[in-house]
């Protein structure tokens, strides 16, 4: 019974040894780490040690310090150094003594930091493989890629992925320009292609030696002479200047029982070989 006394007045003489400020400090300190708020958690538990040092509120000082430290690292981008903290942080012994609802809080940011490093290696992967399409003219591809990542939307809060998305909102622009720019392009040298084409074939057909017998139906197309006529239309020679020189002339029956007759002219015509047109050399 004596024993049992003097424990519980040794418990109430160390009860009223710890300051006010320092358990309500504590206690703030604790609430703010659950909440992830490690600044306040910091400030909380520095303000209770100047009260009372003691090494639970040491503990959760460090714990709160290099939670803080693993966040900058992670919205630096430096993913694995962040990582890396918190584990050696729940492996530590002194882990072990801490709030359950602190070290869940500790896991809910290491979670959230290596879903962060996921999506930064996958936005990295597409950029890549963006700019390569990009690169070899494929622009719709690319336009696609640089598309999906410059829309995605829920990031964590990290300098590295946002700039990301930034930079695909930047190369799909940039994508679309040069996609309008070699349609452009494309469009005027087809438009040339064709237009020398036209060219080559008409310095062909202008080159092309006009027959006697072309120049001759030119002529009989140029006086609406038909096969039911008796008229003749025939190349009689080449005029000075190069032109055909053609005949048109009727025969006219003298004497039907022989057949004999006499011709009648109906005019001389000349054809240009180049531009095949049909001119009257009597005028």
């Amino acid at each position: 019974m004596k024993r049992l006394t003097l424990l519980i007045l040794t418990a109430l003489i160390l009860s009223a040894c710890t300051p006010k400020a320092y358990t309500e400090s504590f206690a703030d300190g604790k609430i703010a780490l659950q909440k992830g708020d490690y600044d306040q958690a910091i400030n909380k538990f520095e303000n209770a040690l100047e009260e009372k040092e003691t090494a639970e509120a040491k503990n959760y000082l460090h714990y709160a310090q290099t939670l803080l430290e693993s966040r900058k690292l992670y919205h630096g981008g430096d993913f694995d150094a962040a990582i890396n903290s918190i584990n050696k942080l729940l492996k530590e012994n002194s882990s072990e003594k801490l709030d359950g609802k602190v070290k869940k809080q500790a896991n809910t940011l290491l979670k959230e930091i290596q879903q962060a490093k996921s999506v930064s290696e996958t936005m990295k992967e597409k950029m890549t493989k963006g700019k390569t399409l990009l690169e070899d003219s494929q622009f719709d591809q690319a336009a696609a890629v640089f598309k999906e990542i410059a829309e995605t939307t829920n990031l964590p809060d990290v300098a590295e992925i946002e700039t990301m998305a930034k930079d695909a909102a930047a190369l799909l622009t940039e994508t679309t320009k040069k996609k309008n720019a070699a349609e452009q392009e494309k469009q005027q040298q087809e438009e040339a292609g064709k237009k020398k084409e036209e060219g080559k074939q008409k310095q062909e057909e202008a080159n092309k030696t006009l027959t006697h017998e072309q120049a001759v139906d030119l002529v009989k197309k140029h006086l609406n002479i038909t096969s039911e006529q008796n008229v003749k239309v025939v190349y009689d020679h080449d005029a000075d200047n190069g032109d055909y020189v053609i005949h048109v002339y009727e025969f006219v029956v003298d004497n039907p029982s022989t057949g004999e007759g006499h011709t009648t002219t109906w005019g001389w015509y000349g054809v240009n070989k180049q531009t095949k047109a049909v001119y009257d050399m009597m005028q």
